[in-house]
Parts: C-alpha cells; sequence; structure tokens
C-alpha cells in the first residue's frame, strides 16, 4: 500500500508540475506580448531619476512585497526554452527589423544555455541514480555541449535514429559556439577579448524554431527519464 500511495503522489505532484508550466507559458506569452508594443527606449524615457538610497535588490527582511528567483531546476531550465520560442514568435510577428535583429541573439542563448543546463541535470541525475559515472566523463562545469552530449549519450538507451541526429545538431551549434560566447558577445567585444573573427550562422526563423521544438522535446524526455529513475532510487530507499 505504501509503494502504491507513493506513486499516486508522485502521478500527482508530476501532473502539478505539468499543469503549472502551461499557466506559466500562457502568462509569460500574454506579458512579451505587451512589452513588445515598446522598445527599451521608448519605455526608459518615463522613468523618475535614481535616488541616494536606491538598491538593486530589496533586503531580504521586506519579502512580503520581494520575489526571490526560484531555484526549481525545471523552472529555470523551462524558462530559458520558453524565452527563446517566445521571442521567436515575436520577430515572426513584427516587421520592425531593429526588432528581428535585436532578439536573434538572446532567442540562440537562451536555447543553448536551456540545452547545457538540461543535459548537466540529466546526465548528473543518471550519474547519482547509476553510482558513479564512468571513466573519463567530463565534468559539469565547462560549457562544451558536444562533451556533456558524448557522456550523456551512453545513459538514454539505444542509439536510433533520433539519438543521432539529435547528436548532429548538438555537435553542429557546439561547432557554431564551443565556449557560449557566439550569442553573448558582439563581434567588436570578441575580436578584441578573444583575438579572433567570429563567423556567424545563417539563421532562418522558420527552421530554427521546428528545431527549437524538437530538441526541446527530445530533451524533456530525457530529463523526465533520469528523474523518474532518480526518484525511484530515492523512494526504495
Amino acid at each position: 500500500m505504501k509503494k502504491k500511495s507513493r506513486r499516486k503522489h508522485k502521478n500527482i505532484m508530476r501532473r502539478l508540475k505539468k499543469n503549472y508550466r502551461k499557466q506559466i507559458k500562457r502568462q509569460l506569452s500574454r506579458d512579451f506580448f505587451l512589452l513588445s508594443k515598446s522598445d527599451i527606449n521608448s519605455i526608459s524615457l518615463y522613468v523618475p531619476n535614481l535616488k541616494d538610497d536606491d538598491t538593486l535588490f530589496v533586503p531580504r527582511e521586506d519579502n512580503g512585497y520581494g520575489h526571490f528567483p526560484d531555484d526549481d531546476e525545471i523552472l529555470m531550465q523551462n524558462g530559458y526554452a520558453s524565452t527563446s520560442v517566445l521571442l521567436l514568435n515575436l520577430i515572426k510577428l513584427s516587421n520592425d527589423r531593429f526588432l528581428k535583429e535585436s532578439y536573434i541573439n538572446p532567442v540562440m542563448f537562451c536555447f543553448r544555455q536551456y540545452l547545457e543546463l538540461t543535459m548537466k541535470d540529466s546526465l548528473l541525475r543518471f550519474r547519482l541514480w547509476r553510482k558513479s559515472p564512468s571513466r573519463g566523463e567530463a565534468n559539469l562545469d565547462g560549457h562544451n555541449l558536444f562533451n556533456l552530449w558524448r557522456d550523456l549519450k551512453q545513459y538514454i538507451g539505444p542509439k536510433d535514429k533520433e539519438v543521432n541526429r539529435i547528436g548532429k545538431l548538438v555537435e553542429e551549434l557546439n561547432a557554431a559556439d564551443e565556449d557560449g560566447t557566439l550569442f553573448r558577445y558582439n563581434e567588436f567585444l570578441t575580436n578584441s577579448i578573444k583575438n579572433t573573427v567570429i563567423t556567424r550562422p545563417l539563421i532562418d526563423i522558420n527552421v530554427i524554431k521546428l528545431r527549437i521544438l524538437q530538441m526541446y522535446s527530445f530533451f524533456e524526455g530525457v530529463n523526465e527519464l533520469a528523474r523518474k529513475g532518480l526518484e525511484e532510487i530515492v523512494g526504495n530507499r
């Protein structure tokens, strides 16, 4: 009975999390659409001047009106992935070239960040589930997507066509942005700091949105598998 009760509780919590995700996505969609009506230049014209006692964050003891960033890893991963798709939707809806060119780098940065987070999270959970990493596995403190994917593959079962196709996309992105700076730095900064000339890939909005959704679907499945496995191990102890 205890096992059945525990399994029922887990299923309820899983459904609640999924419903919560849907609510967040709907709210983000509404908020982003409204915000896109005015860019930061026009909005900043009407803000009050800074005062001497103004601070960036509110005191922790005043959390009655403040908000702490949620440390839940699901929300953080989902936030980066959702933001990339929301910005892509705004780009598709807008005829403003300035908006299109401004948002495409945040789109790619957010999705790359999602991939890094979800692969690291899944890899860590699999390692805890399988007791220990295999010899030669990469540390989780780097930004190289290829290394993370190489190590993650051994935990996700048979290498079918989908796994191979996803791997090609991960390797393509890593080849273009090996250290995670291509969509964070502009050309002037990159050339000055790294003394290298960057080559930006050509991006088709429709193609990149489809690929993001396909990769998101795959990696969410992998992350769910890692979570369920670890939950079972912890629940049986």
